[in-house]
């Protein structure tokens, strides 16, 4: 075969082409935490601190967020109502969770909210991995 401009100009187009249709996606993963990262809250649950940034909604002063980490068969049990607004989700494994009168399996990507003053909150990891469960505290004061 001659190379002329568009011979040159196809197999260029061509070769850029070729690792594009091969490469595969990486899933990001959820950041693996250690069995004695933050700070124990229950046997088998822990809580690690990510961050606290000023709120610019009005009603909220600040907003904190935290990952509250389940080994397997760690549990929370039911507490007092939250102090606080809050939305979490599951980014890693399976909860069995309890929050006021709902009752569901948070599987990774689920997302729930709770009420300050009249929630009140259990979970369990019933599996054989470690479940993460992110919390966005919405704090008035």
């Amino acid at each position: 075969m001659k190379m002329n401009r568009r011979n040159a100009l196809a197999f260029g187009a061509t070769s850029l082409a070729a690792p594009l249709l091969i490469a595969k996606p990486t899933p990001v993963a959820a950041k693996a935490y250690g069995p004695t990262d933050g700070k124990e809250i229950f046997p088998g649950v822990r809580l690690v601190e990510l961050g606290t940034r000023d709120s610019h909604i009005k009603g909220y002063k600040k907003i904190a967020m935290e990952d509250v980490v389940y080994q397997p068969k760690g549990s929370s049990p039911l507490g007092d109502v939250m102090a606080d607004d809050m939305v979490c989700t599951c980014i890693e494994g399976e909860l069995q969770v309890t929050a006021g009168d709902m009752q569901f399996t948070a599987k990774e990507g689920d997302v729930w909210s709770c009420g300050k003053g009249s929630t009140k909150e259990a979970a369990t990891n019933n599996g054989t991995v470690v479940a993460v469960m992110r919390v966005i505290n919405l704090k008035a004061a």
